[in-house]
């Protein structure tokens, strides 16, 4: 009966961190869903794109969004290649 009340209560610890925790849902996205595409710039890097088109977001997960997007393998890209960029709504 002991173990069965822990595993219950274990189980709604998890279903309300799933619901109320990091990433939620609720006005606090990782990565913003929406996107727009730039043309890379001399001197640009996946990380300034991120924090210029998604700056209150986590950087490191927008690099990897940006480098998932766009079947990069690194984290450059070659000048004047245009890339899909996740970017937060204005």
């Amino acid at each position: 009966m002991c173990l069965a009340s822990v595993g219950a209560f274990t189980f709604l610890m998890v279903l309300l961190v799933g619901l109320v925790g990091p990433g939620s849902g609720m006005g606090d996205e990782p990565v913003p869903a929406g996107t727009a595409v730039v043309q890379v710039r001399t001197g640009d890097t996946l990380w300034g794109l991120a924090e210029r088109f998604a700056p209150a977001s986590d950087p490191r997960l927008v690099v990897d969004r940006i480098a998932q997007m766009n079947g990069l393998n690194g984290v450059t890209a070659e000048v004047g290649r245009p890339l899909v960029v996740p970017m937060e709504r204005p």
